[in-house]
């Protein structure tokens, strides 16, 4: 096979956070192979290809040879072996895991399973650093404090300034919204420090971009490219720049008005600037070392807070998301009608909800296979969203079951949404992964609105689901409204 087709076809099947399983015969060539995610018709060209070039495709060359190492002690000797842990860069530039198992077989093939553990091994590495940066914070604030000229201010405004560390810190266990933390973090700033203009830049990875998120004095959503003015300056070398008098400084941006007096620091977190912290002052309000001092050590928990809130908001969504699916789940769906139906009867507003349930699914997965059965929950899942609007919120409810809540929607409106969705599903060629057959797949939709049927988040859901009774007591594959008669 020529090689760049080869490496194509590779490239093709094996993605970031796959796992493999695959049978090695004596002579070192595959008999079996199986990749997660991927069908066996699109591996079977894998099928007596030798092993040494799908590893060494896949892994560097030191990884490969210890991987290759392994496989002949193991086929040499008959015996399991185990590699745990395997870093390596990807062909994509991604750092992923692998812990490598090596076990023979009575027909002396040897079976091969590279078990992708990239997420596991990154939340423990990313858990040791927050424990490091915060015993390293810890010790920066101790330095910090221990510098600070208490004989150069009054008791006053040095309980001021070091009041604002501790409420700093304190800020995420008050919400882990982002727009609220920056804003918190900056009232904290002019308030407890003095300072009138302040402002926040979080970098765009990909565009290279500084966009100010939270100001307070500044221009609104400035952006700033990496390197250019002192906060782009800042962030690119990595280092606080401290500007005495902005008339005299050639790479100054205009963010102020009153502004003559400027220091950036960059927020860093494991190594990586995440942002910069700017401050402006006026020509009476003069920076002293101890002044520079207090905002780097701000800047390391500002850059902590920030980075904190981010994996927690992280957390929560995978917690509130369905994992097959990518749709939100059931508790999210409760908390989000809860809020959604409090808002509808304090504006006086329409709100709609559909409840969705595949027909005969039993019969569907039992005759094809959970496999096939998950693949459609996938794609009904995605027809699902592709014919909502973007204010809408789609949910898997459970089973075969969704929902979608339609906030500002009359029932009339909601129809036209689900005739829509039932019409985009009834035509789907539902594909079975083994034989690549089509088949069909229906849904029936049940109805419900307030004002029009509920009072009541109750009353709403009871409402939909005796729609969705109706649907499917009639002809399935029908859309229905609720009628309470």
């Amino acid at each position: 096979m020529n090689s760049n087709i080869h490496e194509k076809m590779l490239n093709s099947v094996i993605g970031a956070k796959s796992s493999v399983l695959t049978t090695v015969n004596p002579d070192g060539n595959i008999s079996h192979i199986f990749i997660t995610g991927r069908s066996q018709k699109s591996l079977s060209r894998f099928i007596g290809q030798n092993i040494s070039k799908f590893v060494r495709f896949i892994f560097d060359k030191e990884n490969s040879e210890l991987i290759l190492e392994k496989l002949r002690v193991c086929q040499s000797l008959q015996q399991e072996a185990t590699l745990s842990q395997l870093k390596h860069c990807s062909k994509r530039n991604l750092i992923e895991y692998y812990n490598c198992t090596f076990s023979s077989t009575p027909e002396q093939n040897t079976i091969v399973y590279f078990d992708n553990v990239t997420e596991s091994a990154l939340i423990n590495e990313e858990f040791g650093n927050i424990t490091n940066q915060y015993e390293s914070l810890n010790q920066e604030l101790a330095i910090a404090m221990a510098k600070l000229d208490f004989q150069l201010m009054d008791f006053e405004l040095a309980h001021k300034k070091l009041s604002a560390l501790y409420k700093i810190t304190a800020i995420v266990q008050k919400t882990v919204d982002e727009k609220e933390v920056l804003n918190e973090i900056l009232d904290g700033i002019t308030r407890e420090l003095g300072f009138v203009n302040a402002a926040i830049f979080l970098l765009d990875p990909a565009s290279k971009v500084l966009t100010s998120k939270a100001q307070r004095g500044y221009k609104a959503d400035m952006r700033i490219p990496l390197g250019q003015g002192v906060t782009g300056y800042a962030a690119l070398h990595r280092e606080l720049v401290y500007v005495p008098d902005i008339n005299l400084e050639p790479r100054y941006i205009p963010g102020t008005g009153n502004g003559f007096s400027e220091v950036a620091i960059p927020l860093i977190v494991n190594d990586q600037v995440i942002g910069v912290l700017d401050v402006e002052t006026s020509e009476e309000q003069a920076l002293k070392e101890y002044d520079l001092d207090l905002l780097r050590s701000l800047a390391s928990q500002i850059a902590m807070t920030i980075s904190h809130a981010s994996h927690v908001a992280k957390a929560y969504i995978e917690a509130a998301t369905d994992g097959l699916t990518n749709l939100y789940n059931y508790r999210h769906f409760q908390n989000t009608l809860a809020q959604e139906f409090k808002r509808a009867v304090r504006y006086k507003r329409p709100l709609s909800l559909l409840l969705i349930d595949i027909d005969h699914f039993k019969q569907y997965n039992d005759t094809n296979g959970h496999l096939d059965g998950d693949n459609a929950l996938k794609i009904v899942a995605s027809l699902i969203r592709q014919f909502c609007r973007v204010t809408d919120r789609v949910f898997r409810y459970g089973g075969e079951e969704f929902i979608v809540l339609l906030p500002e929607t009359i029932i009339l409106q909601a129809y036209i949404i689900a005739e829509r969705i039932r019409k985009a599903i009834a035509e789907y060629p539902f594909q079975t992964l083994n034989t690549n057959i089509s088949t069909a797949l229906t849904v029936s939709i049940g109805i419900a609105g307030y004002p029009d049927n509920a009072d009541s988040e109750l009353e709403l859901m009871a409402a939909a689901d005796a729609a969705l009774y109706s649907a499917k007591g009639s002809s399935r594959n029908l859309s229905c409204l609720y009628n309470s008669n």
